[in-house]
């Protein structure tokens, strides 16, 4: 939420001051950039967290408690899989962001490259909370649709 407003005040302060003066501030685009990058990723985190995203789970609510309970089960631990293989590549990226630098703030790439492992990186966490909440037997925290939006 912080870095979607830091977002758009620089993007709007930028566009501001180009059509009152004619000049514009070079940083703001490397500062958007940034922070896009972040309020993506750490809003992806954030809904997955709340189980918000969009899902087509027709044929799961059709079948009996126990192969739901079971296909819920899969699906968390195909999703540790995935985020916890996306995690170790956006990981590796963004290690190698140290060498490369932002062209007028030089900024290393690492911070803009960090977003997305530590998105990947509590998505894998809360699928392993999901997962062991499931194998207790118990229901999962659900978001109503009116809630969402």
């Amino acid at each position: 939420m912080v870095a979607f407003a830091i977002m758009n005040l620089v993007v709007l302060g930028n566009v501001i001051i180009r059509f009152t003066t004619g000049m514009s501030l070079v940083f703001t685009e490397e500062i958007a950039y940034l922070t896009f990058g972040y309020s993506v990723f750490f809003g992806a985190a954030l809904l997955f967290r709340h189980r918000a995203m969009i899902a087509v789970d027709l044929v799961v609510d059709l079948l009996p408690g126990h192969l739901k309970r079971a296909a819920h089960i899969l699906n968390y631990l195909i999703l540790i899989v995935i985020c916890g293989y996306f995690f170790k590549l956006s990981l590796g990226l963004a290690l190698t962001g140290w060498v490369r630098r932002t062209a007028f703030l030089e900024i290393p790439y690492f911070w803009v490259n960090l977003a997305p492992s530590i998105a990947f990186g509590l998505m894998t966490l809360y699928s392993v909370w999901f997962l062991v909440i499931l194998l207790r037997g118990q229901e999962l925290p659900s978001v109503d649709l009116e809630e969402q939006m």
